[in-house]
C-alpha cells in the first residue's frame, strides 16, 4: 500500500478515515518515540496521557482500512497548501502503522488524539500498530 497509489474508492476511504478519527474513546499517547529505521513494529497499545483519546480498531476494521487505501484518502484530502506537508506525513504514518499491524497475526491499528496540541495545531494524531494479542 502506498500513499502515492491511486484511490480505488475515495469517498468510502475518506469517510472511513474520518469515522476512525472521530470515534475516539479514552485511552494512548500521540507522542511516541521514533520508530526503528525499518519502520514501526506492532506491540502493546500506546498508553495515553491525561486528556488524550484512543481508538483501537479491530483486526477486521484494520484489514478494511488497508483494502480501502485509507492512507491514500488521507493524503488526497483537500487542505490549504501550508498544511499539505503535515497531511502527507499523517498519511505516511497511517500507512506505516497499517503495514506493521498487518504483519502481526490479528494485528490492528490504534489511533491516538491529543486535543490539546502544544505546537499550534488543533489536534495531534498518532497511528500505532498493535500486535494481534491485544486486538479483537
Amino acid at each position: 500500500m502506498s500513499v502515492i497509489s491511486s484511490l480505488r474508492r475515495p469517498c468510502a476511504a475518506a469517510a472511513f478515515a474520518l469515522a476512525v478519527i472521530g470515534s475516539s474513546v479514552a485511552g494512548a499517547s500521540a507522542h511516541a518515540t521514533p520508530a526503528p529505521e525499518d519502520g514501526p513494529v506492532a506491540g502493546a497499545p500506546m498508553p495515553t496521557a491525561d486528556g488524550e483519546f484512543s481508538y483501537l480498531a479491530t483486526h477486521d476494521v484494520t484489514e478494511q482500512a488497508a483494502s480501502l487505501a485509507v492512507p491514500d484518502a488521507v493524503a488526497s484530502l483537500p487542505v490549504p497548501q501550508e498544511y499539505r506537508p503535515a497531511n502527507l506525513a499523517l498519511a505516511a504514518q497511517f500507512d506505516m502503522a497499517l503495514a506493521a499491524a498487518l504483519k502481526s497475526p490479528g494485528g490492528c491499528v490504534q489511533v491516538v488524539v491529543d486535543p490539546q496540541a502544544r505546537d499550534g495545531s488543533l489536534f495531534n494524531y498518532g497511528f500505532f500498530p498493535v500486535a494481534g494479542e491485544h486486538c479483537s
